[in-house]
């Protein structure tokens, strides 16, 4: 009777270790697609993303009131090294962040080594690999696209972008990216009043249509 007992036990063990990982909402690393490619929309609700190279004490204030869902930030690398304050409350309420890249053209491709010394800062700083990529610009050269698609980062581009003032018409699966630049200023105000409006979902719920925790492994 012990013996079939501590067989059970033994089966019930095993069991839980090689399927609990196939149930888990916990995703390592992922790409979206098979093959380089930049994801513009999603499918099931819409997303906020956030570009952030400039701030003051408005944004630190707003970071930490959020409220779920919180939208995805993208930070840039130089922002991330003056902005310790912010990271540490980015950190403290686990607020999904990306990295945001310099520039790119087709034309004249930015070189990969300046994009790695970003995702080296971004990593050196947040404790982890980025997930998600977009260029300032929101151009990718072949050779970038390559390049992150082999250390598994999602590219992203807007569907649309709001800068403040008039709601924007927001569809179904689109990504809504807020530029937060020198020489883009928003009212948090308004920004407020836009996520009390629209109902907005993360960007892992946007494209799969269902919640996911991601989280990239070292």
């Amino acid at each position: 009777m012990i013996r079939k007992t501590l067989i059970s036990l033994l089966l019930i063990v095993t069991l839980f270790v090689f399927f609990k990982p196939i149930n888990s909402t916990m995703i390592s690393v992922f790409n979206i697609a098979n093959a380089p490619t930049v994801v513009t929309k999603g499918h099931y609700g819409t997303s906020l993303i956030m570009e952030i190279s400039f701030s003051d004490e408005s944004l630190l204030d707003w970071l930490q009131t959020l409220k779920e869902p919180y939208p995805l930030l993208l930070l840039d690398a130089a922002w991330i090294k003056r902005s310790p304050e912010h990271i540490k409350v980015i950190q403290e309420r686990k607020l999904p962040t990306g990295l945001l890249g310099p520039a790119d053209s087709l034309d004249k491709p930015i070189d990969i080594t300046v994009v790695q010394k970003d995702i080296d800062t971004y990593e050196k700083y947040l404790k982890e690999t980025p997930l998600w990529f977009a260029t300032q610009n929101h151009q990718y050269s072949q050779d970038l696209q390559k390049s992150l698609f082999q250390q598994q980062m999602n590219l992203l581009s807007p569907s649309l972008i709001w800068q403040g003032g008039q709601t924007p018409k927001i569809q179904k699966g689109d990504f809504v990216f807020i530029p937060l630049h020198r020489d883009h200023h928003i009212s948090f105000k308004e920004l407020n009043a836009l996520l009390q409006q629209h109902k907005f979902m993360s960007i892992e719920e946007n494209i799969f249509g269902y919640k996911v925790q991601t989280k990239k492994s070292p």
